[in-house]
């Protein structure tokens, strides 16, 4: 039994602001990402909590780059706090270092709560039209990883269905397994075997599920492992990631594994979190740059009363009385986001399968602009953009034609079960017993095969005309990191064959914490560049667009995110006062600290201000300023100084 850690350093995350030039690659060009660097020049006192015992152990996560610019995220655990300290710098030390912090504790967002296999089940099919969307998408070719408690891959309703797993927590591969049923659940839910006259259908029937352990036996783990998870399915062959867990920590291995895994194509879900009753924390990875954030709903498309508000919540799925599969030949209805999430990554699964050239950010866009807008018009905190719509996100990413091939639709024979044709009845469950239930009880139908082809013209061929150039972007940011106030430069150069593309229009999209992207229309100057500035007052994220014209292919830039950081500076005043400057968002926290018997004791707690003079201060002591970070701005200590 591993130990947990229950208390983390996170207002370290805000020291040590970079500034430096960045080149990203477009999709299909080599894989190019820019980590976020974090924690090498703070002190070890700064990075660690305030108790190391061995019944309070810290878990040091580190993050270097291997050869080819891989994350490989590594942990040790101190029980003591000369060995976390010793722990920390040599982690500083390590060559080709990236990363220093304190590890937190990840928890599964779903439990059971029925036992009777003929409630609830599956209405969520019907409600996001998956049966609907099967003729044009069945996710076939498409490897979805499922990073949980692990996956049960002698389950019936997954024969055929479950891939080799790695084991983080064991660090072994082989046959997949589930002592929670978690995992099990969640992969069922996307690609349990389906029209095989047993058991339960799946949103995306032909994909393949590849099972990652990072959660124990009781639904909880470390996010370092979660870091891990999905570092291992970028380089396994997913396309796409199920993360149906979260934490209150913002944790940087985390956030770098994300940006990681994107650069490879990889789209990221994860589930928003179950915490709404005590206030909706912030969840992570949801919150995240770069993750579909995914909240809850039930069969009346109303938001769940668990599912977490806030801004990072980017669309809404079936979370509530979700029924699938469970380890030893059961079944059991669950809820939770982490019901949700597998929805949206089932669709992401289809989105992907039906046009495999889409990039993270297209499906994104396209599960965004079609879903069912629910709740206040536009995007909100409950149900982001709205609940998803399978057919209506395979709509919106469907090249118009001029021409009708002859085709039929597909037989779903390959391979060897066929998709039904009707999702089983729902039926509100009437109890709340945690126990899974037994036994099978729907007979999934055959899907019918189209016996008439659709004619195919019999007009001439029409003269070709020219290949459509791709406009090539480059980026390069003045920051990655920005000091709250301060002044971020973005400048793309668009090249067309080699040259400067000049006065071409483009459009530039601008996201600010985990809001939709804005768009505002610009050109490229006689150098062929568009040069954007931006005052960093939150997290914001940026692209340049370019539309498809006569000549033109329609391409769209990597997302530059630009991480917006509180500065805190503490100096002598005179005696038994310091001065505390600081810079961030209105509303934010600071607390006076003071070093005592080998700890930091809170002495005083105040709302950001720029300047602030600390007044009757112990002589001879030593003192710090911590801003506690948000959402949209990470927090800052300042450095230490001893009382005159």
């Amino acid at each position: 039994m591993r130990n947990q850690l229950g208390k983390c350093a996170t207002g370290a995350l805000g020291v040590g602001l970079m500034a430096g030039g960045v080149a990203l690659a477009l999709p299909g060009e080599a894989a190019s990402w820019q980590p976020i660097r974090y924690g090498l020049s703070a002190s070890p006192e700064q990075l660690l909590p305030d108790n190391v015992s061995s019944a309070h152990p810290v878990r040091v996560v580190s993050t270097t780059l291997d050869s080819v610019g891989r994350p490989v995220i590594a942990v040790r655990t101190a029980i003591d706090e000369r060995t976390a300290v010793s722990l920390v710098k040599d982690a500083q030390r390590a060559s080709n270092a990236v990363g220093v912090e304190v590890d937190a504790v990840a928890t599964a967002f779903g439990e059971p709560i029925g036992t009777d296999p003929s409630r609830g089940r599956q209405w969520g099919l019907a409600t996001i039209r998956a049966i609907d969307a099967w003729s044009q998408s069945t996710g076939q070719g498409v490897t979805v990883a499922v990073v949980d408690t692990g996956v049960d891959a002698s389950h019936p309703d997954l024969a055929g269905q479950v891939l080799t797993g790695y084991d983080v927590i064991t660090d072994t591969t082989g046959t997949a397994t589930d002592e929670n049923g978690h995992g099990t659940h969640v992969a069922g839910t996307i690609a349990a075997a389906t029209g095989n006259s047993a058991g339960v259908s799946a949103v995306a029937p032909y994909a393949k599920i590849l099972p990652i352990r990072v959660l124990d036996a009781d639904g909880t783990g470390y996010m370092s492992d979660a870091a891990t998870g999905i570092v291992y399915a970028a380089d396994h062959g997913a396309t796409v990631i199920n993360l149906s867990l979260g934490s209150t920590s913002k944790i940087t291995a985390v956030s770098n594994a994300v940006a990681y895994a994107r650069s490879k194509g990889v789209t990221v879900v994860a589930s928003a979190g179950n915490s709404r009753q005590s206030g909706s924390p912030t969840s992570y990875p949801a919150a995240d740059a770069g993750v579909i954030a995914v909240a809850a709903t039930d069969s009346t498309d109303a938001v769940a009363s668990y599912s977490n508000q806030g801004s990072y919540v980017d669309v809404a799925a079936p979370g509530s009385a979700i029924y699938n599969t469970y380890p030893g030949d059961r079944y059991a209805t669950m809820s939770g986001t982490s019901m949700a999430a597998p929805h949206v990554a089932a669709v992401a699964a289809l989105l992907k399968a039906y046009r495999t050239a889409l990039t993270p950010d297209q499906i994104e866009a396209a599960l965004s602009t079609s879903a069912k807008d629910l709740g206040p018009a536009g995007k909100d905190s409950d149900y982001g953009h709205g609940r998803i719509d399978a057919l209506a996100a395979l709509a919106a990413v469907t090249v118009p034609t001029t021409t009708t091939p002859a085709t039929t639709a597909p037989t779903m024979t390959t391979p060897p079960t066929s998709a039904p044709t009707t999702a089983p009845s729902a039926i509100a469950p009437t109890t709340t017993s945690a126990v899974p239930s037994a036994g099978v009880t729907t007979t999934p139908s055959a899907d019918p095969t189209p016996s008439t082809p659709v004619p195919t013209s019999t007009v001439g061929p029409t003269p070709t005309s020219a290949p459509k150039a791709r406009p090539v972007i480059t980026v390069k940011s003045s920051h990655l990191r920005a000091v709250y106030g301060s002044t971020v430069t973005v400048t793309y150069a668009v090249t067309v064959g080699d040259k400067a593309a000049v006065h071409l229009p483009v459009r530039v999209g601008i996201s600010v914490g985990n809001r939709a992207f804005a768009f505002r229309d610009g050109i490229t100057d006689a150098s062929g560049r568009v040069v954007v500035t931006r005052a960093a007052t939150a997290l914001f994220r940026m692209r340049l667009v370019i539309r498809e014209t006569a000549s033109l292919l329609p391409v769209t830039s990597p997302t530059s995110v630009i991480t917006v950081g509180s500065r805190a500076v503490l100096t002598k005043r005179s005696t038994g006062a310091l001065t505390a400057s600081v810079s961030g968002a209105a509303g934010q926290l600071v607390r006076v600290q003071r070093y005592t018997r080998h700890r930091w004791v809170t002495v005083s707690t105040y709302t950001i201000r720029p300047t602030r003079i600390i007044t009757g201060l112990t002589s001879g002591q030593r003192y710090r300023v911590v801003v506690f970070g948000t959402t949209t701005v990470t927090g800052a200590i300042s450095g230490i100084v001893r009382v005159s």
